[in-house]
């Protein structure tokens, strides 16, 4: 029986798993620890940690009614927004927001694992154009798509994007749900900036995550023989 090397084990391709389902039990946790937080702000009036603890019970409790719908909210919200607007809130560019949209006149550059002569080499002229740099990276992954790397981090940036367009669509609901629960103006603004300052630091996650993604696939390509 031949021996597997530490090389062929790393880059061992597995069967393509439906990647949104391996992400459902964060997004549920994601949606229940801000439900708790939004629900014990306007129950309470104020950021208590006792109070946010309680509620946290609450919302996850086993046959409460709450914790029972997370799972269909987390469906709803996630597919509230096309992959193309989900990639917006991300990316913050409106035409082309697509990491594959410049993978090859932006992102190639800066990963030193490609090997970019290469590339060249098997693909010919790498296009520039956004549209057609997407296609041709999209090509590329559904070969790739089984390999462990590029796996994982698909799997990731499919998490943080979906996690960004909750944060988005919280940042809206619940901002409006202070407002008009008349709470303090501290209390409101202070939230307030609580739900955007988590849109942008989960935004700033996923666009990591999604170049991450595009250059896995660059690097594996320029690899193979």
């Amino acid at each position: 029986m031949a021996i597997m090397t530490p090389r062929k084990a790393s880059t061992m391709s597995v069967k393509e798993p439906y990647l949104k389902g391996k992400n459902a039990v964060y997004l549920w946790s994601f949606i229940g620890i801000n439900l708790a937080v939004f629900l014990s702000l306007i129950v309470g009036g104020k950021f208590a940690g006792s109070s946010i603890e309680s509620f946290w019970g609450r919302v996850t409790a086993k046959d409460g009614i709450i914790a029972s719908s997370i799972p269909i909210v987390a469906i709803v919200l996630s597919g509230v927004l096309s992959d193309t607007a989900k990639a917006r809130l991300v990316f913050w560019r409106w035409r082309n927001p697509l990491p594959g949209c410049r993978a090859f006149t932006e992102l190639i550059g800066t990963d030193p694992r490609i090997d970019v002569p290469a590339l060249r080499k098997k693909l010919g002229e790498l296009p520039t154009d956004p549209q057609a740099q997407n296609a041709l990276w999209y090509r590329l992954y559904k070969q790739q798509r089984t390999d462990v790397r590029v796996w994982e981090a698909h799997k990731i940036y499919l998490l943080t994007r979906d996690l960004t367009t909750i944060s988005a669509l919280f940042a809206v609901l619940f901002s409006a749900g202070v407002i008009t629960a008349s709470l303090g103006l501290k209390t409101s603004l202070l939230y307030i900036g609580a739900l955007t300052a988590q849109y942008l630091l989960v935004a700033s996650a996923a666009r990591n995550y999604g170049e991450r993604f595009v250059l896995n696939v660059l690097s594996e390509e320029s690899q193979r023989a």
